[in-house]
């Protein structure tokens, strides 16, 4: 029970620093989509997927490197000071590594604001690293508060350039600017990291150390990438750049969707490398994965039976185009979600390779899917190669993680489930208001009887934690 108890605890602590920052950004996707243009919306978020790509390329991964072995470390201050020196002097070399990079290639890229693709890689890899130290420390609140400061000071920044000053898309990259660099000095007052760093302490073993680890990550987050970023790319450069923001729109919700389960996710990692040596630990793993599957199919399904009720007020008309395009990103991002719960054992065990091999194999499934589809099914290319390559991946990491613990879905999940889905599909395309009550109805009593044991649990939880 202290296992859960400790989950429950570091998921209510991390969530607290994105849930409220995520709603509020949500809130706002009808102002983004009022005040800017297709095209605007396209070439910001082309950026952040160049940003995605670039920042694992230059920094090797570290500082996902550094979380994992921060927590095999916790009490040893001599190994932690050695860790963290190590990969920010690693990073300040990094960075200069991709300045001169970015100098040399920046001739070639015909792109508006292609400065910010230099000042925002640099910044979220120094920004990334102190994150993922105060969670490898075991300082989730620290974490919590970061992630909260920087989020939040989009948002509001946003607001201001894009709605008061009017500067469109150039005050959405200055806001991130200014937000990141606030956040790292915030991270470094804060956190007081000079204490836990001595630039004599770097050392060649331990980089060698983290290079084993993180490098071999590296592909895995490029296929991430492909799966994420083919699709934009694919889609400006085939069809147009205004698709491309209908798109981006279009992932929106199944971003936000994602997001929340990462916000578990981080806790969820660090929960299985602490007791992945627990005699245990089968059940353990067996029991979360399959409460956590039930609880985030069933928000998924809400998403989604939520959607032909809400999508015009949330959406400005110019993006109509999108409303098709959201239940498969949503079903799509559930197998991401199969695939997160299932990848923490392989971090577990620092198996980097088996995580690479299987994202390498999703990826090739995206782009091929993409490139064979998208000239005669336009944006449905695009989110149904997503949905494939992600289902393929959950499928392949199913079966492949037998090999480290006994943890499969139960089936009575998984056949209700897509039950439940083939329901929502059928009322949201035909898009009938009758349907679409009958649906949501059903999906709504769905959520409430699958997940009675949480939800009981979470009240207990809450009881206890005021009582004391």
């Amino acid at each position: 029970m202290s296992r859960k108890n400790d989950l429950a605890k570091n998921t209510v602590i991390l969530a607290i620093g994105r849930i409220s920052t995520q709603f509020i950004n949500f809130l706002l996707l009808p102002l983004y989509t009022s005040l800017l243009l297709p095209e605007e919306y396209g070439i910001i978020d082309l950026f952040n997927t160049y940003v995605i790509l670039l920042v694992p390329l230059f920094n090797l991964q570290f500082d996902t490197g550094l979380f994992r072995f921060l927590i095999d470390y916790r009490n040893d201050e001599k190994t932690k000071t050695e860790l963290f020196s190590t990969v920010i002097n690693s990073n300040v070399i990094q960075s200069l590594i991709y300045i001169v990079f970015y100098i040399i290639f920046s001739r070639f890229i015909n792109l508006d604001f292609k400065i910010f693709l230099a000042i925002d890689v640099v910044l979220t890899i120094f920004l990334n690293t102190l994150l993922q130290y105060v969670r490898g420390i075991g300082d989730n609140k620290k974490y919590s508060i970061g992630s909260f400061v920087c989020a939040t000071l989009i948002v509001i920044l946003n607001v201001v350039f894009i709605a008061v000053l009017k500067t469109g898309a150039l005050g959405m990259f200055v806001s991130t600017t200014i937000s990141k660099i606030v956040t790292i000095l915030f991270m470094i007052i804060s956190c007081k990291v000079w204490k836990n760093y001595s630039f004599k302490s770097a050392n060649i073993n331990t980089f060698k150390k983290l290079s084993k680890y993180s490098i071999p990550l590296i592909p895995n987050q490029l296929s991430w990438w492909v799966i994420g970023a083919s699709d934009r790319t694919i889609i400006s450069t085939i069809l147009n750049i205004a698709k491309n923001g209908i798109y981006s729109v279009a992932n929106k919700f199944s971003s936000i969707f994602i997001s929340f389960f990462n916000i578990f996710n981080l806790s969820w990692t660090e929960s299985v490398s602490l007791h992945i040596k627990d005699r245990d630990k089968d059940i353990f793993i067996y029991d979360t994965i399959n409460q956590m599957y039930s609880f985030f199919s069933s928000i998924c399904f809400c998403i989604i039976g939520f959607m032909p009720f809400v999508f015009n007020i949330l959406v400005d008309k110019k993006y109509i185009l999108a409303y098709n395009q959201i239940p498969i990103l949503m079903i799509a991002v559930l197998f991401q979600v199969i695939v997160g719960l299932y990848s923490t054992v392989y971090v577990a065990h620092k198996k980097s390779v088996e995580i690479a091999k299987t994202s390498i194999f999703s990826a090739i499934i995206n782009i091929v899917v993409n490139l064979l589809l998208i000239k005669k099914f336009g944006l449905y290319a695009a989110s149904l190669s997503t949905l494939v390559s992600y289902s393929s991946m959950a499928i392949y990491r199913y079966f492949d993680i037998k090999k480290y613990v006994k943890a499969p879905l139960s089936k009575h999940n998984l056949i209700l489930s897509i039950l439940i889905g083939i329901m929502l599909m059928f009322s949201y395309y035909n898009n009938i208001l009758i349907l679409n009550i009958i649906s949501l109805c059903i999906v709504l009593i769905y959520t409430f009887v699958i997940n009675k044991d949480m939800i009981n649990y979470v009240f207990k939880y809450i009881k206890n934690t005021i009582r004391r």
